[in-house]
């Protein structure tokens, strides 16, 4: 949706002429291109006389615009510039980042309450009936998909993206075309940055391989039904099978082309809406050291226990702040804090060994890497080794390419735009870019894999001890990157308080929001209940380990409705020792850890178990997911 002042003035022309009954204003080449954006975005209709006339959703947008202009919320459209955009895909993300997060911060403040959608409630800014009344009309328009073969010509040659918008150069009516479908996006609060959406992506896959005509349409709903009845084997007329086959959508013995399978993509995402929840990812260098050292044991076949893990890696870090300090010598004020501190106790200290565990810690690292489902723990002649899942040997192959951290926000900003109204902000594009997932026009071979990768690693619960503080900061709702960040007092504070929050939404506990507001997810809304019965001052409130022994209690028991809690007969412990995959003396301490955190009760799962379990459930997407499982396979031989 966009409406601009050609567009406004247009709503409340027809939203006249409805009062008085009339139908007088047709399409006609003056009126033409402000005439297709608004039918483009659902608001306005074309009968077969070309009179054109307001739809239902057109129609309450047109009176939200007349009662604000005549309540002063909105100054008059003849003083508006011709380039300034009342509603567009980036205020919509404003309105629903506010919305969610119950407040307008400073970022976006200033851009929504010149557009009229601003209140103060008890002492907070929020948004006014009139942008809810749009936003909830926004999400319930259909907007109408017609693509051009000119249009696709365009969409062909686009980035597409994320990528800065002064790269979007097809004149302002192709733009206002594709946002009006909502195929395109832009970036809070100053649209710096545009990506296709995810029906715009589809879209641009289908055109990519099919779609090549010189006349006439390319993608109609007509044409989306005639293919998904086709596919259904249902009889469709034979204009329609002739239309579909020149279009590249099936070939001549009616198989379903490639073309075609993305044209059923958009025809879904069309139909069914994008999906709400956004999925991240995120991995620190040193838990990157420790998915290459359980490799290397593994290929000198070495066993890959705790003990062998932390051995190989002291020998590995005594190399490498050696070096460090032979290369920078009386320069290391230069490096950053926490690396100088490393590097000058290391500089006096002969045990190595107290020297890495005060400055390292091995048992966080390998807790965090098993709750993203990079390695999993199991067992060895009743041992507990350590061992690489699919997703960590990917993630140590791209690594052995590029060695870096890669960041929660970096990763979303890809993810993010699966969603129809959203392109990441100017600073996480600019992450993703440090990071070398985004390129100049579009994610890399490396962006498009970790987005995959967020989408389906299956993640486990784990909360450090301080993640655990600062997730307790933050309520449903109603606070900001900014509160939080302002605890900080140094730069170490900083770097500890911004990876905490990059963990606690890659877990999908919380949604850091464009407009800096922070919320919990659903997910998150639960884990929150589930801990609130640990005891404070407890140290790791739950770990992979621990939860692999709740999940495999509950398997075995059984459950007591009214006691809200699953009862585990004695004699059923073995059966919950070999489902976990734990060696007897991991799952027995485990249980013991579990027990004192109020999970388990000397038989039985308690209500907080049974709550950590709904967590999980929560934290993993419920259905498997279209996208970037798809697009990275399409995209990973296209792209460097």
């Amino acid at each position: 949706m966009i409406i601009k002042k050609p567009h406004a003035e247009m709503l409340l022309t027809l939203l006249n002429e409805k009062n008085r009954g009339e139908h007088i204003t047709v399409l006609e080449e003056s009126n033409t291109e402000t005439v297709r954006t608004l039918e483009r975005a659902g608001l306005v209709s074309l009968d077969s006389n070309l009179n054109v006339t307001l739809t239902y959703g057109g129609a309450i947008i047109a009176n939200q615009l007349k009662e604000m202009i005549e309540g002063n919320l909105l100054k008059d459209i003849k003083d508006w510039d011709n380039d300034w955009k009342w509603i567009g895909s980036e205020i919509i993300a404003m309105i629903d980042a506010a919305i969610k997060g119950d407040n307008v911060t400073e970022i976006t403040y200033d851009y929504l309450k010149e557009r009229g959608f601003i209140e103060k409630k008890n002492g907070k800014y929020k948004i006014n009936n009139h942008g809810k009344v749009i936003f909830d009309i926004y999400k319930n328009i259909t907007p109408l998909l017609t693509i051009s073969h000119e249009l696709a010509e365009y969409i062909r040659t686009l980035p597409a993206g994320p990528t800065l918008s002064s790269r979007l150069s097809v004149g302002a009516f192709h733009e206002h075309l594709l946002e009006a479908m909502r195929l395109i996006a832009y970036s809070v609060p100053k649209a710096d940055v545009y990506s296709f959406t995810a029906l715009g992506q589809a879209v641009k896959n289908t055109l990519e391989l099919g779609g090549f005509v010189n006349e006439g349409y390319v993608i109609s709903p007509h044409i989306l039904v005639s293919l998904s009845d086709f596919v259904d084997g249902k009889d469709i007329p034979s204009s329609a099978l002739t239309l579909l086959q020149t279009l590249g959508y099936v070939d001549s013995d009616k198989n379903l082309l490639p073309a075609g399978e993305w044209a059923l993509e958009v025809y879904r995402l069309w139909k069914n809406k994008p999906r709400e929840d956004i999925w991240s990812f995120s991995i620190e260098d040193e838990e990157i050291d420790v998915l290459e050292t359980i490799q290397y044991l593994i290929d000198n076949n070495k066993p890959s226990t705790f003990d062998e893990i932390k051995a190989e890696l002291v020998d590995r870090k005594v190399k490498e702040y050696s070096q460090l300090i032979e290369k920078y010598g009386r320069r290391l004020d230069e490096m950053p804090e926490k690396m100088r501190n490393i590097l000058k106790q290391f500089q006096n200290v002969e045990d190595h060994i107290k020297w890495f565990e005060d400055n390292f810690n091995l048992r966080i690292a390998l807790f965090s890497l098993e709750s993203f489902n990079l390695i999993e723990t199991s067992q060895k002649d009743n041992k507990e080794i350590f061992l690489l899942t699919k997703y960590g040997k990917e993630v140590l192959n791209d690594q052995k390419r590029h060695k870096r951290e890669i960041s929660s926000v970096a990763v979303k900003a890809i993810t993010m735009t699966r969603k129809s109204f959203s392109a990441p902000q100017i600073e996480w594009y600019e992450k993703a870019r440090e990071e070398g997932l985004i390129g100049n026009y579009e994610p890399t071979k490396s962006g498009y894999f970790y987005a995959y990768i967020a989408e389906n690693i299956e993640r486990k619960p784990y909360l450090t001890k301080y993640e655990h503080e600062i997730f307790k900061m933050i309520p449903d709702k109603g606070v900001s990157v900014k509160d939080i960040m302002n605890r900080a007092t140094t730069e170490e504070e900083k770097r500890n308080l911004q990876w905490a929050l990059e963990k606690l939404e890659a877990r999908h506990l919380i949604e850091i929001l464009p407009d800096g507001n922070i919320i919990e997810t659903e997910a998150g809304k639960l884990m929150d209940r589930a801990l609130s019965g640990v005891p404070s001052g407890f140290g790791t409130p739950i770990t992979p380990v621990m939860y692999r022994v709740i999940e495999a209690l509950v398997k075995v028991g059984s459950l007591y409705e009214k006691e809200k809690k699953i009862r585990v007969l004695p004699r059923k412990l073995k059966e919950a020792v070999k489902l976990s995959g734990l060696s007897d003396d991991t799952f027995g301490e485990a249980l013991l850890v579990c027990k004192k955190a109020g999970f388990v009760g000397n038989n039985s799962v308690n209500e907080t178990g049974l709550l950590l379990i709904e967590a999980v459930k929560l934290m993993n997407p419920l259905t498997s997911l279209e996208g970037y499982a798809d697009i990275y396979e399409f995209k990973k031989d296209r792209v460097k």
